[in-house]
């Protein structure tokens, strides 16, 4: 990930510019610390470019809840971009930087990647570490990524994923996140169930 731009969701601590989860309670919050995730990326040489708006304390799924402002989805300024990721998804969107980090404790990685036309993992509770995330719900948070592509997407994962002695519930298998099963692809079928689609 040298010199790739990356945005953070402003729940993530970073030491080195404000964290304020959207909320005027933290506004003017500098961690002494980056979270984990963050430090991860900085050590595979990626360039942390700012902070992403959120709905506030990461309590929405719209980004129309956010203290410092509303954000908009870059396809059509008249929509939501979803949330409470938002802002990651409409930075990768609007092209502003090639990835960005979320979080994701029902959705919130999934549904503004759907609503931005990109790709968002959730990735598996635990793979990567939460130390440094302002906790929503911290049994179901996650930290994931937005990308405009699922290979941008896992250069990112592959980056964060491992186990922190911060965090008891991380994981040290790593290798998990990289178990493609070694498959082709283009020989892998896939089915949609007709009552799945109303039909």
């Amino acid at each position: 990930l040298l010199g790739v731009p990356i945005a953070v969701k402003d729940n993530l601590c970073t030491s080195d510019m404000p964290t304020t989860a959207g909320s005027k309670v933290l506004e003017n919050y500098t961690p002494p610390y980056d979270a984990t995730a963050v430090q991860n990326l900085r050590k595979a040489g990626a360039i942390i470019v700012g902070k992403t708006n959120l709905d506030e304390f990461g309590m929405g799924s719209t980004n129309e809840a956010s203290a410092y402002h509303v954000v908009r989805n870059p396809w059509a300024t008249d929509r939501v971009p979803g949330g409470s990721s938002g802002g990651s998804a409409a930075a990768v969107a609007a092209n502003l930087v090639a990835a960005a980090i979320g979080t994701d404790t029902g959705g919130s990685i999934r549904q503004p990647a759907s609503f931005c036309g990109i790709v968002g993992f959730k990735p598996t509770y635990g793979l990567v570490s939460r130390y440094g995330l302002i906790s929503y719900a911290s049994s179901l948070d996650t930290v994931g990524c937005l990308a405009r592509s699922v290979d941008d997407a896992e250069a990112v994962l592959m980056a964060m994923a491992g186990g922190d002695a911060s965090d008891a519930t991380s994981s040290y298998h790593r290798d998990d996140a990289n178990n493609t099963g070694g498959g082709d692809m283009e020989s892998t079928r896939f089915a949609l169930v007709g009552a799945a689609l109303g039909e």
